[in-house]
């Protein structure tokens, strides 16, 4: 813990102890009617802090809750757009493969179509063949 946690650590300690003592006051002795309504808007006002006191007291500032939401939904954008990327990616990735195995295909048909044609002339060197080829 620093410093400036300690200090709204033990500043809310102080103020949550005040207010158990103003209520224990209370429950003893009688408010002049002169300075009543002083009085009650006082203890109006530190009872009204008596919620972000007793956050600071078990470790939750409100600041830090919405800060760290903040930071959530930052990654989670962040976690979103990353995602849109990769499938993105995935999609190019995909692209190139099948244009790839096309142009291979092509590629391959094309070099068995010429080596079937030259095992074919290599196989008949007779007039015979390239008239029954013709047929």
């Amino acid at each position: 813990m620093n410093k400036k946690e300690i200090l709204h650590y033990a500043g809310a300690a102080m103020i949550f102890a005040m207010v158990i003592f103003l209520l224990l006051y209370l429950a003893n002795y009688q408010i002049p009617s002169t300075n009543k309504d002083i009085f009650v808007s006082i203890i109006g006002m530190i009872v009204g802090s008596l919620s972000v006191v007793i956050y600071a007291i078990i470790g939750r500032n409100p600041d830090e809750v919405a800060t760290l939401q903040n930071k959530n939904e930052s990654l989670k954008s962040k976690i979103d757009e990353l995602v849109k990327q990769k499938d993105a990616y995935e999609h190019q990735i995909i692209t190139l493969q099948e244009n790839i195995i096309d142009k291979l295909s092509l590629a391959g048909a094309s070099a068995f179509d010429t080596i079937f044609a030259l095992k074919a002339n290599e196989d008949c060197k007779d007039d015979d063949c390239q008239k029954s080829n013709k047929k």
